[in-house]
């Protein structure tokens, strides 16, 4: 599937366009809470990562030491299972210079999914889609199994939003989101296009810490995917 603008139907940007109306993303930014990743402290944790992978990705290229910082960060379960070469996607994937995305990352964001979900194994969407978003938060942002449960299939007390008809599931071993679905990539490319059409729509508001302003991580205000997932993924834990 390749990933353009267009594969947004109208009737999911009305959606959307409501969402954004009935909803204060920089309340919801500002209320994102994992662990010691809070907005008071600055997001420190986040702010490491992104550091570390954009680092890499301009260096040696995103290593399975990379991958297993983001896994322990997420608290991924049975995080030893995880293996695949000491390099696990090429240099400047994400990242030609400071602020300027490959063109091809830009028009084909699932290119790099592929790639890593070929090499890499003891991993699921999850913690894929999480690599991606530390190494290029201005095009990834994480798909998680709270924002599924909320803005797609599988849990019927959480869900409120008919976005995505990507499933998690919960065998009693905690919810995940499995692998072998048809919808899967596809649907990860379409959250990638949600979090692209709020973050070219919303006001330049992001009350970013200023960390990632000092470091060259963000522009001050401006929105990237890996912001509005945040959002997205303190409102999802309202209801998970």
């Amino acid at each position: 599937m390749l990933v353009t603008a267009q594969t947004i139907k109208p009737e999911l940007q009305h959606q959307l366009q409501a969402f954004a109306l009935a909803n204060n993303f920089v309340d919801l930014y500002r209320s994102y809470l994992w662990r010691e990743d809070t907005s008071a402290k600055g997001f420190p944790d986040i702010l490491r990562l992104e550091l570390t992978l954009t680092a890499s990705d301009r260096t040696t290229g995103v290593t399975l030491d990379d991958v297993r910082a983001v896994a322990r960060w997420g608290a991924m379960r049975n995080q030893g299972r995880i293996s695949g070469p000491q390099v696990v996607l090429p240099p400047n994937t994400f990242h030609l210079a400071v602020g300027v995305v490959p063109t091809a990352l830009a028009v084909n964001p699932l290119a790099p999914l592929i790639l890593i979900q070929a090499q890499l194994k003891g991993l699921g969407p999850t913690y894929l889609s999480k690599i991606l978003r530390f190494a290029q938060p201005q095009v990834y942002g994480a798909i998680d199994t709270r924002c599924v449960r909320v803005f797609g299939i599988g849990d019927l007390q959480a869900h409120r939003c008919d976005w995505l008809s990507l499933r998690a599931r919960n065998d009693g071993y905690g919810w995940y989101i499995p692998k072998a679905q048809s919808d899967w990539p596809d649907q990860y490319g379409l959250w990638i296009n949600i979090l692209r059409h709020f973050a070219s729509t919303l006001p330049h508001n992001c009350p970013h810490p200023p960390g990632f302003v000092a470091n060259g991580l963000r522009q001050q205000g401006i929105w990237q995917c890996g912001d509005v997932e945040m959002a997205l993924f303190a409102f999802a834990s309202q209801y998970t």
